[in-house]
């Protein structure tokens, strides 16, 4: 998905999990559940990647680029805590 300096957020998944890969050619800020603050920000390399849980929804997760627009990728995933016996 490309976003730009303004706050873009994830896809609408069910999802306890989601892995965001950069590949903007730039430091792209990664925010969950509706902070927005530079000081709340995690800051993700280019070509790095990371793997956020706790979550229920991916459109919790929003990014945004340091500078210009630029691609991330996402997968996300979703772990029920219920075991089987």
């Amino acid at each position: 998905m490309t976003i730009g300096t303004s706050l873009t957020q994830l896809s609408g998944f069910t999802a306890s999990e989601v892995l965001i890969n950069n590949k903007s050619g730039q430091v792209v800020n990664i925010f969950d559940n509706e902070r927005n603050g530079a000081d709340q920000a995690f800051q993700l390399a280019d070509s790095d990647s990371m793997v956020l849980r706790g979550i229920t929804n991916t459109n919790e997760v929003s990014a945004q680029t340091t500078s210009g627009s630029g691609t991330v990728y996402f997968r996300s995933a979703y772990f029920s805590n219920f075991n089987q016996f």
